[in-house]
């Protein structure tokens, strides 16, 4: 089995991948009775799938080699995370191959699970049984079926000659973290300094700060906090507008279907050319939030949240 993305967050969802292999199959066919599941931490179960599933013998020397190889597998697009997953797993290498070897003759199923909003943080455990006279087979690759729901958020920011930002891991699994500092060279030119490493399950950890545009990513990249004692609201410029510069220095804003444009004056064009989605709200004069309130009110600049 296989599950895509590995790390999650409450209210997300993750797709989970099995692979039904009859290739050995010989003169026989097959009923077995399959679940599939996910176990949370707490040791609740919910079931994704308990039905019966039919597999066939392959016919034996009736096409040619030709014909097999264009007839016999209908379209089967593996994603290449599926692929990718089982290649960083922690199975046997000769087991590996063997999967690897499967996946084309096999048969695939895909189920989706989505994480309850007040979903207990951790570690997820998938559940695979296949049934058949008796017998039960579980996953070859159990080793790796599972995944983490996590969360982390921003407790406080102590001001000082050394500024720092109080994280909190809700999880009782450790999360790794990335710290992106972000600043202008002397040619004001933005550059970033990154600092990676695993937080500790339940723990308030406090990180050093470096500049005022410093940002916390987890849940692999996807979920970006602002660490810094400002709001958390920026202002970044509508991404579906076009800009357009004339021959006489004017710039004109055109809006996605529409004929109409709106030209911008010298005080408006300064805030447009600051809404590049780091300048914080409270970091405007109070001219350019009068400026920012009828820009908003055009749609084309827009407040959002990290």
């Amino acid at each position: 089995m296989s599950i895509f993305p590995k790390r999650a967050i409450p209210g997300k969802t993750v797709t989970i991948h099995w692979n039904f292999n009859i290739s050995a199959l010989k003169n026989v066919h097959v009923f077995p009775w399959v679940r599939i599941g996910v176990k949370d931490p707490n040791g609740n179960v919910t079931m994704l799938f308990e039905e019966h599933v039919l597999g066939l013998p392959n016919p034996i020397n009736e096409v040619t080699q030709e014909e097999e190889r264009s007839l016999k597998y209908l379209n089967k697009n593996v994603p290449l995370l599926l692929l990718a997953d089982y290649l960083s797993g922690a199975c046997k290498r000769e087991q590996l191959i063997q999967i690897l070897k499967n996946i084309q003759s096999g048969r695939h199923y895909y189920f989706t699970y989505t994480i309850p909003n007040n979903a207990p943080l951790g570690k997820y455990t998938l559940i695979s049984e296949v049934h058949s006279s008796g017998e039960i087979r579980y996953s070859k690759t159990a080793v790796d079926d599972f995944f983490f729901v996590e969360k982390i958020t921003l407790n406080n920011v102590i001001e000082g000659e050394q500024k720092k930002a109080v994280i909190m891991n809700h999880s009782p699994e450790k999360t790794p973290v990335k710290i992106v500092e972000c600043y202008q060279n002397t040619q004001e030119e933005l550059k970033t300094k990154v600092r990676v490493f695993e937080i500790e399950p339940l723990q308030e950890t406090i990180l050093e700060l470096y500049s005022d545009q410093e940002f916390l990513l987890y849940n692999e990249e996807r979920e970006v906090i602002s660490l810094t004692n400002l709001s958390s609201s920026y202002l970044l410029r509508n991404q579906q507008i076009l800009e357009l510069r004339k021959n006489n220095g004017l710039t004109c804003l055109l809006k996605k279907d529409k004929d109409e444009a709106y030209q911008l004056t010298a005080e408006t064009k300064q805030l447009w050319d600051r809404s590049n989605g780091l300048l914080h709200k409270d970091q405007m004069s109070e001219k350019e939030k009068v400026i920012f309130e009828e820009m908003n009110s055009e749609e084309l600049i827009q407040e959002i949240t990290l």
